[in-house]
């Protein structure tokens, strides 16, 4: 991955600092110079969070950095502490500025490209699409992330800070989230995510969100038919068939009603009929409140039962635990006020002088009672849910009859004041509810696609659980494919050994065997025989100066491996201090052979990438070592070989 920085440019407060770089800059010299700042403001520009040194908490205004990517130079401009850069790319007129997040998303900000941050957009211009992971490793239902250029830099940058004190967060006891990040990192340098995999993720993750968004439809309907207490299409027409028997006995008494030939001898006023129905409709919301009333209580009851049980369970649990734990316990002093207990005899407890029951409960009966538990509480759920079933169902039908009831009322009022005689306004009446029934048919066929389209959407929601589960099938087939080929891992361990050799790494000899496992790719170096053999690594070490030589060994490996596989890792080396905890005068033999190594590897195997290196003292190339170092030597308070802030004094 082409990833060359030509500059970096700072603005102080007194003045502007442009560092370039060349393929090979050695930067080196006294404490408090800004030699680390330089490596820290590169990365400040790439995204990261920094913690800036006294000179530049008091100087430091903004950064830019000039990178020179697959499809064009790329402009980073940042200000102190600020969570956006701006980007510029392109010239003439398909330039192009663009402020984006340095690290969290925010949506689309390049239209027509998934461009959401820098890191995005590095991709873009790399003309590669960002890697995605499943953030978890346990679920297969776990949904995919990014890898970020940030988690890529990790192996790409070696910081002073932890450069002897963490290696690339893949040892145990650290953080699970970057230990996790890291390894996807290696699974996609070496190749266990290959194109397959990528496909197959990016399929997973398209049927996925498709899934979600039809389940949350399907609630909202079945939300929506619950609360008109309406769920499927055969309730409806059965409604609707009562409407309509209703409807046909209005017909008919309207009928009846106009046959007759002396109507105006009819006495019962439509507002007597009226009356009557209101009241009876009145005395069923009567009864439908006091059933209410009654399934509250009845719920309420349940519910302090099984809160009970829960609370017994739990005490149960405990108790348990306490009696195992209690029962070899021989108390010699009170527990509460630590005085000296009496002698007991044999038979009694000797801290309270009962009976001692203390032994440990059979764990068979212990199951069983935990069982039966589990099993109480399971029914009780079930009881409550019908509660709440029926609670629900005979509020809907009170809302119902209470409409009704309004209805009318309001119908009894305005016969009331139209005086009509009883046989116009009997036959009013009947109109009027033969309206509302109509009205309610109607209602009843716009809700009857509802319970149709749940139908579809669950059907269609099947589909996809299938679709799902076939491709999560064929993605652990291509995973494991990806991984049954070791080639490229045993390449990794060989290019290891071999620069663990080169610089000379105390206690490594040519006969012993790296071994990487897959499962967490943390590097273990095996020596000795059957009867005599020893395991290194970088947890074992004990010196500080071996941790940073193992550590820059295993990124340097890397690195090689990248170009012999043209694999997807920013061709960008920073190494700070690899000589750090390490004599230049005591230990020179490393210190030498080490560089040797480098300056070596940079003008073959190496020679495509930038390497920045970092230290307290200047490593020369050896004789016969036909390379080109940009070395800037760096003092405080020396004009002649000036600090990163040229006119900073400390003061």
């Amino acid at each position: 991955m082409k990833f060359n920085i030509p500059a970096l440019s700072l603005s102080f407060r007194q003045e502007d600092v442009v560092q370039r770089f060349t393929n090979l800059s050695y930067f080196w010299g006294q404490m408090g110079a800004g030699k680390s700042s330089i490596a820290k403001m590169i990365d400040y520009c790439l995204g990261a969070r920094v913690e800036l040194s006294p000179a530049m908490q008091s100087e430091f205004v903004a950064a830019s950095l000039t990178l020179e990517l697959q499809n064009g130079a790329l402009t980073i401009e940042r200000e102190r502490d600020a969570n956006n850069v701006l980007t510029s790319w392109g010239s003439g007129a398909d330039a192009i500025q663009l402020v984006l997040p340095a690290r969290v998303a925010a949506g689309i900000a390049l239209p027509g490209t998934e461009v959401e941050t820098l890191s995005d957009l590095i991709f873009h211009l790399s003309g590669l699409t960002p890697p995605r992971v499943r953030k978890s490793k346990k679920r297969d239902d776990s949904d995919s992330a990014r890898l970020s250029i940030r988690d890529l830099l990790w192996y790409c940058y070696l910081d002073q800070d932890e450069i002897d004190s963490s290696f690339f967060h893949l040892q145990r006891g650290g953080d699970t989230f970057k230990q996790l990040k890291s390894r996807d990192v290696l699974r996609y340098i070496i190749g266990f995510h290959d194109e397959r995999v990528a496909e197959l993720e990016a399929e997973l993750d398209r049927l996925r969100g498709e899934r979600i968004g039809i389940a949350a439809t399907i609630e909202s309907l079945r939300r929506a038919l619950k609360q008109v207490g309406i769920e499927t299409e055969i309730e409806i027409r059965a409604r609707q068939k009562v409407l309509s028997e209703r409807d046909a006995e209005l017909r008919d008494e309207i009928s009846t009603l106009r046959s007759q030939p002396d109507l105006e001898k009819l006495t019962d006023h439509a507002a007597d009929q009226l009356r009557d129905t209101a009241l009876e409709l009145g005395r069923a919301i009567a009864e439908l409140d006091e059933a209410v009333a009654d399934l509250s209580a009845s719920a309420n009851r349940d519910q302090r039962h099984l809160n009970e049980l829960e609370t017994l369970s739990v005490r149960f649990k405990r108790s348990r635990s306490a009696r195992e734990v209690l029962s070899g316990v021989q108390f010699n002093s009170c527990p509460r006020c630590t005085q000296a207990l009496p002698e007991r005899h044999a038979p009694l407890c000797h801290v309270c002088a009962q009976p001692d029951v203390s032994e440990v409960a059979d764990p068979q009966e212990a199951a069983l009672i935990e069982r039966d538990l589990k099993q109480r509480m399971a029914e009780l759920k079930d009881i409550l849910q019908r509660h709440d079933a029926a609670l629900a169902a005979n509020r809907r039908q009170r809302e119902e009859l209470a409409f009704r009831k309004r209805r009318i009322e309001h119908e009894r009022n305005e016969a009331l004041a139209r005086y009509d005689s009883a046989y116009l306004s009997t036959v009013l009446a009947k109109e009027h509810e033969r309206a509302a029934i109509a009205q309610n048919i109607a209602n009843l066929d716009s809700l009857a696609r509802f319970p149709r389209l749940l139908d579809e959407q669950s059907e269609q929601l099947g589909k996809i659980v299938e679709q799902e589960t076939k491709v999560r099938v064929a993605l652990r087939a291509a995973k494991a494919a990806a991984e049954e080929d070791e080639t490229n891992l045993d390449e990794l361990k060989r290019l290891f050994l071999d620069c663990l050799l080169r610089a000379e790494v105390p206690g490594i000899s040519a006969k012993d065997q790296v071994v990487i496992s897959k499962a967490d790719f943390y590097p273990v170096i095996r020596s000795g025989g059957i009867d005599d053999e020893r395991e290194t690594s970088f947890t074992t070490l004990s010196s500080g100066g071996k941790k940073t030589l193992f550590k820059c060994c295993f990124a340097i490996a890397l690195h090689r491996l990248t170009m012999k596989l043209g694999a997807p890792l920013p061709n960008l080396l920073i190494i700070d201090s690899p000589m750090k905890n390490i004599s230049e005068r005591e230990n020179r033999q490393q210190f030498h052979s080490f560089y040797d190594m480098l300056y070596d590897l940079s003008t073959n195997e190496l020679k495509a990438t930038q390497i920045i290196l970092i230290d307290k003292e200047f490593a020369a190339p050896g004789k016969g070592l036909d390379v080109t170092v940009m070395d800037r030597h760096m003092k405080p308070l020396d004009p002649e070989n000036p600090p990163l802030i040229p006119y900073y004094r400390g003061n």
